[in-house]
């Protein structure tokens, strides 16, 4: 088999629509040799499979899968190591491997790659038809956001939203660089705040990726993120295993960047089933929650019993996250439950 086909039949296992990007086909040769290449086409199967088959001894095959494991290209499954699924998973796994892995010259294929083909993909979700698109990225509410909304019992929030419960309930935590972040540097929001749990977690101990953290020290972590604006997203939700919660930034993550800017982050984003709330009241009208807000949900609005403008939420646009309320230092932001 010729070297460039064994890379573009890699990539059609990642069903990436461009056989022909030559950013991600960069990226590949960079990672995986042709040798390795071959290999990783046989997946999945066994260490001792994969040897009778490629003439290899069982040790060498086993040295190759691990050092492929920490670079983030193949992941392991019931029926034995495999090729990450998609380009998403390619991506999150290459670029949260440790710094033996990962280079400058990585992280801007990586950004190139993501600026040429990815970000504009984001734009053309605006055609998919509204009945067969799947949110699959679920907004998470800030904790601090909760407790400081009194008019809300914590047993009234669904599984998936309640927080501490999430992360009580792991039985394995991790913690990873944000592979957004990573590649393209666009902020100086914290690097190592991806929080991963479970199978996740052991996925990135297993290979050098993660740091084994406590249940406490996510908690920790999480709560850093909300006062820093960061807003609690779970990839893969809909799948309803715990896997992996980020802290997002408006301005690198590859989801919120692209589908923020085009208008299409309805179509991937689930909002929580809470909204905020402004009592005008209280409200001093600094701005703080507008500036804040990644999904322009809150404006300044003149109401008729003050001089100063106030903040107003329109609920149609709030996505839920609370991290207005968490930088409401007044505490004129509450979240309250919604019914659609």
């Amino acid at each position: 088999m010729e070297t460039n086909d064994i890379y573009v039949k890699l990539l059609q296992r990642l069903n990436y629509p461009n056989l022909t990007s030559e950013y991600l086909l960069a990226i590949m040769r960079r990672l995986i040799t042709p040798e390795e290449g071959r290999l990783l086409l046989e997946l999945p199967a066994e260490p001792a499979d994969l040897a009778q088959k490629l003439d290899l001894h069982e040790d060498t095959i086993r040295r190759k899968l691990q050092e492929l494991m920490e670079k983030g290209v193949i992941i392991g499954t019931s029926k034995g190591p495999r090729l990450v699924r998609d380009v998403i998973q390619f991506h999150d796994a290459s670029l949260s491997s440790s710094e033996k892995w990962v280079d400058t010259e990585l992280l801007e294929m990586w950004k190139g790659l993501y600026e040429a083909e990815l970000f504009p993909f984001m734009k053309t979700i605006s055609s998919i038809p509204v009945d067969s698109y799947v949110q699959n990225v679920r907004v998470v509410p800030a904790w601090k956001a909760i407790e400081r909304s009194p008019n809300i019992s914590v047993a009234e929030l669904r599984p998936e939203e309640n927080l501490r419960e999430l992360i009580r309930g792991a039985d394995v935590i991790a913690v990873i660089p944000c592979t957004c972040r990573r590649s393209l540097r666009r902020c100086n929001a914290k690097l190592e705040c991806c929080v991963q749990f479970n199978r996740g977690a052991e996925y990135a101990i297993g290979r050098g990726a993660g740091r084994k953290i406590s249940a406490d020290e996510a908690m920790a972590i999480f709560k850093e993120a909300e006062e820093a604006g960061l807003v609690h997203t779970w990839p893969f939700a809909a799948s309803s295993r715990l896997n992996e919660i980020c802290n997002c930034c408006i301005d690198c993550c590859i989801l919120l960047d692209g589908g923020i800017k085009f208008g299409t982050i309805g179509r991937t984003l689930e909002r929580s089933h809470l909204r905020a709330d402004v009592n005008q009241e209280i409200c001093n009208g600094c701005q703080d929650c507008v500036e804040r807000c990644f999904f322009e949900a809150i404006e300044m609005k003149r109401t008729s019993s003050a001089k100063k403008l106030k903040a107003t939420v329109d609920v149609d646009k709030c996505f839920g996250c609370g991290v207005c309320a968490v930088a409401c230092d007044l505490r004129a932001i509450r979240m309250k439950l919604h019914q659609p």
